[in-house]
Protein backbone atom coordinates (compact mmCIF):
# COMPACT_ATOMS: atom_id res chain seq x y z
CA UNK A 1 0.00 0.00 0.00
CA UNK A 2 1.32 3.43 -0.91
CA UNK A 3 1.51 6.17 1.71
CA UNK A 4 2.10 9.87 1.11
CA UNK A 5 4.00 12.53 2.99
CA UNK A 6 2.79 16.06 2.25
CA UNK A 7 5.45 18.67 2.95
CA UNK A 8 5.67 22.43 2.58
CA UNK A 9 8.31 25.06 3.18
CA UNK A 10 7.91 28.80 3.51
CA UNK A 11 11.10 30.86 3.89
CA UNK A 12 11.16 34.65 3.84
CA UNK A 13 13.88 37.21 4.31
CA UNK A 14 12.51 39.92 6.61
CA UNK A 15 11.58 42.76 4.28
CA UNK A 16 12.80 40.72 1.33
CA UNK A 17 11.95 37.84 -0.97
CA UNK A 18 9.87 34.82 -0.08
CA UNK A 19 10.35 31.27 -1.36
CA UNK A 20 7.61 28.70 -1.00
CA UNK A 21 7.59 25.06 -2.04
CA UNK A 22 5.39 22.07 -1.38
CA UNK A 23 4.92 18.58 -2.75
CA UNK A 24 3.89 15.05 -1.93
CA UNK A 25 6.45 12.27 -1.50
CA UNK A 26 5.16 8.77 -2.24
CA UNK A 27 6.46 6.10 0.16
CA UNK A 28 5.48 2.59 1.21
CA UNK A 29 6.12 2.81 4.95
CA UNK A 30 6.86 5.35 7.65
CA UNK A 31 8.06 5.48 11.21
CA UNK A 32 7.62 8.25 13.76
CA UNK A 33 10.17 8.01 16.53
CA UNK A 34 10.27 10.04 19.73
CA UNK A 35 13.29 9.70 21.99
CA UNK A 36 14.86 11.62 24.86
CA UNK A 37 18.61 12.10 24.85
CA UNK A 38 19.76 12.81 28.39
CA UNK A 39 22.30 15.54 29.14
CA UNK A 40 25.93 14.47 28.75
CA UNK A 41 25.02 11.36 26.75
CA UNK A 42 27.39 9.94 24.15
CA UNK A 43 26.49 7.61 21.27
CA UNK A 44 22.82 6.85 21.92
CA UNK A 45 21.67 4.73 18.98
CA UNK A 46 18.25 5.20 17.38
CA UNK A 47 17.24 2.65 14.73
CA UNK A 48 15.48 4.37 11.81
CA UNK A 49 15.30 1.66 9.14
CA UNK A 50 14.70 -2.05 9.58
CA UNK A 51 16.22 -4.55 7.21
CA UNK A 52 17.68 -3.48 3.89
CA UNK A 53 19.46 -0.18 3.54
CA UNK A 54 19.00 2.47 0.91
CA UNK A 55 15.25 2.80 1.11
CA UNK A 56 14.82 6.05 3.07
CA UNK A 57 13.31 8.78 0.88
CA UNK A 58 12.30 11.27 3.59
CA UNK A 59 14.03 12.03 6.89
CA UNK A 60 13.06 14.76 9.35
CA UNK A 61 14.98 15.29 12.60
CA UNK A 62 13.50 17.78 15.06
CA UNK A 63 14.59 18.67 18.59
CA UNK A 64 12.97 20.74 21.31
CA UNK A 65 16.44 22.26 21.93
CA UNK A 66 19.27 22.82 19.46
CA UNK A 67 22.99 23.46 19.72
CA UNK A 68 24.00 26.99 20.67
CA UNK A 69 26.19 28.62 18.03
CA UNK A 70 28.13 30.49 20.71
CA UNK A 71 29.47 27.36 22.42
CA UNK A 72 32.22 25.13 21.10
CA UNK A 73 31.57 22.52 23.78
CA UNK A 74 27.81 22.35 24.40
CA UNK A 75 26.61 20.66 21.24
CA UNK A 76 23.85 18.31 20.13
CA UNK A 77 25.18 16.08 17.35
CA UNK A 78 24.49 12.88 15.49
CA UNK A 79 26.30 10.43 13.25
CA UNK A 80 24.83 8.19 10.58
CA UNK A 81 25.38 4.50 11.26
CA UNK A 82 28.96 3.89 12.40
CA UNK A 83 30.51 6.75 10.44
CA UNK A 84 32.89 9.11 12.20
CA UNK A 85 31.51 12.29 10.60
CA UNK A 86 29.59 14.26 13.20
CA UNK A 87 26.63 16.42 12.15
CA UNK A 88 25.58 19.24 14.47
CA UNK A 89 21.84 19.44 15.08
CA UNK A 90 21.60 23.22 15.28
CA UNK A 91 18.18 23.49 13.58
CA UNK A 92 15.52 21.28 12.03
CA UNK A 93 17.05 18.85 9.52
CA UNK A 94 14.92 17.68 6.59
CA UNK A 95 16.10 15.44 3.75
CA UNK A 96 13.57 14.94 0.95
CA UNK A 97 14.31 12.52 -1.87
CA UNK A 98 17.08 10.02 -2.46
CA UNK A 99 19.54 12.72 -3.55
CA UNK A 100 19.15 14.65 -0.30
CA UNK A 101 19.29 11.52 1.88
CA UNK A 102 22.52 10.46 0.16
CA UNK A 103 24.12 13.70 1.37
CA UNK A 104 24.40 11.77 4.65
CA UNK A 105 27.23 9.78 2.94
CA UNK A 106 25.61 6.37 3.21
CA UNK A 107 22.03 5.07 3.52
CA UNK A 108 20.93 5.68 7.11
CA UNK A 109 19.99 2.65 9.19
CA UNK A 110 20.48 4.33 12.56
CA UNK A 111 21.34 7.72 13.98
CA UNK A 112 23.81 7.95 16.85
CA UNK A 113 23.20 10.99 19.06
CA UNK A 114 25.53 12.79 21.45
CA UNK A 115 24.09 15.44 23.77
CA UNK A 116 26.68 17.71 25.38
CA UNK A 117 24.02 20.27 26.28
CA UNK A 118 23.27 20.87 29.95
CA UNK A 119 19.71 19.54 29.70
CA UNK A 120 17.94 16.53 28.19
CA UNK A 121 16.49 17.00 24.70
CA UNK A 122 13.44 15.47 23.07
CA UNK A 123 14.02 14.35 19.50
CA UNK A 124 11.30 13.58 16.95
CA UNK A 125 12.24 11.66 13.82
CA UNK A 126 9.94 11.07 10.87
CA UNK A 127 11.15 8.51 8.33
CA UNK A 128 9.47 7.77 5.00
CA UNK A 129 10.85 4.78 3.13
CA UNK A 130 10.23 2.08 0.61
CA UNK A 131 9.42 -1.29 2.12
CA UNK A 132 10.17 -3.47 -0.89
Amino acid sequence: MTESINWSLNAQIVGGPKVMASATKEIEAYDKIEVTIEADTTDKEVEIQPGGAGKVLFLLIKSDTYSNDSSDVEKLTYKVNELTTTIELDALHVFIGNGAVLLLTEPPEKLVFTNKLLTPVSIEILVGRMAT
